[in-house]
């Protein structure tokens, strides 16, 4: 099920580090945000709600021991029976995704707002 009209060549990279990357989509201006094998497909809402809900900590459960991959928090999803796990250094690099792409978001609309 792939839409020729999308390609990875109309992503606009936003933010990236060796485990991922959020980018914003040249056709449709949807975000995907890609970490490890993951990849949400986001509106500007829902990459602002995401963020959110990285820094809210009560979202996340830790472990007190650490899964046999040695992820030791969960986030829980929509879905039934469906977890995203990381570290506490994947937690990081995700908020720090998350930062900077919302920042070049800031920086666009301020560049377009003058006329």
């Amino acid at each position: 099920m792939r839409d020729e009209s999308h390609s990875p060549n109309s992503l606009r990279i936003l933010s990236q580090s060796d485990c991922g990357y959020i980018g914003q989509c040249n056709c449709c201006d949807h975000f995907n945000f890609a970490f490890g094998n993951i990849l949400f497909i986001f509106s500007e809402d829902g990459l602002r709600g995401f963020q959110s809900v990285l820094y809210e900590e009560f979202h996340f459960h830790k472990l007190e021991e650490p899964l046999p991959n040695g992820k030791n928090y969960m986030l829980p999803s929509p879905i039934p029976n469906f977890m995203i796990s990381f570290n506490n250094e994947e937690i990081e690099q995700v908020k720090r995704l998350f930062q900077e792409a919302l920042i070049v978001l800031e920086v666009d609309k301020i560049f377009s707002y003058k006329k």
